[in-house]
């Protein structure tokens, strides 16, 4: 146990130092690069690709399509960042005097989340898209317990990394592709280097957090753990029928099915699932 909270402490000061040079997503952000003739998502992270259905579209259809459909991965990080920075913003001075360090990164984290929010609403509002997935299309279960999990707690920790971790590992297959607008790799690029560092700070609390829980503690919270993944992975990968209609696709709906059947899909999901999945495990949670 000593040996986490010296890892912990020790991590904390590095992250803060890190954090310290913050840069305003706003003005970091080529926005004049955000090409709106040229594709925003490699064609593999695309939701329909690999199905005969995405093989018939046009090439400007499929241009439309990674179009929008970065935008709604974006507004996925929106509501994301919402609901962490609602509970670090109800931090109590409590928990201020209570670990001065931790308080003290968990600042740090709230302005580049505040910061995130902002660069996607930009991107949203450049790309002259409405909001395309309504909160009561997400999921329930993690929205729920995001708000009420205890703010210290494991659990609560470890559903804030699911959010961080899945998405940061179609950031890295983004990352790779440079022939996309350099608006659409900054903003990858910005918010894959501060995620590094919330996620850093969300595993040694989870590591910290979870000696202190019993076996059947562990036991019990895993099926909660694999319900709230399972959500989280469907809003990620599945877009709604709006998606497809924003991209003037006909039959919105019959292609959000099938896109959820979609075995490309399908194998990407449990791609970027799987480092969040193997950590847990080593943390004695069943996912």
């Amino acid at each position: 146990m000593a040996v986490v909270q010296r890892h912990h402490d020790i991590l904390i000061q590095r992250l803060s130092r890190h954090s310290a040079n913050y840069r305003d997503p706003l003005e970091e952000i080529p926005w004049d690069e955000l090409d709106p003739d040229r594709p925003w998502l490699p064609e593999s992270l695309i939701s329909l690709y690999g199905t005969a259905e995405y093989a018939a579209l046009s090439a400007e259809e499929k241009i439309r399509l990674s179009q929008v459909e970065f935008v709604s991965f974006c507004e996925l990080g929106l509501w994301l960042e919402a609901l962490f920075i609602q509970r670090l913003g109800s931090h109590s001075l409590a928990h201020l005097y209570g670990d001065t360090a931790s308080y003290h990164y968990q600042l740090h984290e709230l302005r580049e989340e505040v910061g995130h929010s902002l660069m996607f609403l930009e991107l949203q509002q450049r790309a002259q898209l409405p909001f395309l997935t309504p909160p009561k299309l997400r999921p329930r279960l993690a929205t729920w317990f995001a708000r009420i999990a205890p703010e210290g707690s494991a659990a609560f920790w470890a559903t804030i990394l699911i959010g961080e971790n899945v998405p940061d590992q179609m950031n890295r297959f983004i990352l790779r592709d440079k022939t996309l607008p350099a608006a659409v790799l900054g903003i990858t690029q910005l918010h894959s280097r501060e995620e590094a560092r919330h996620m850093a700070f969300a595993r040694v609390t989870v590591q910290r957090r979870s000696r202190r829980l019993s076996l059947v503690q562990r036991r019990l919270l895993s099926p909660l753990m694999r319900e709230v993944m399972r959500q989280f992975l469907y809003t990620t990968f599945f877009p709604v029928p709006a998606v497809y209609a924003a991209a003037g696709l006909d039959a919105p709906q019959r292609l959000a099915r099938l896109a959820r059947q979609n075995p490309h899909r399908i194998r990407l999901m449990n791609e970027c699932a799987e480092p969040s999945r193997e950590f847990l495990r080593s943390q004695g949670f069943t996912v």
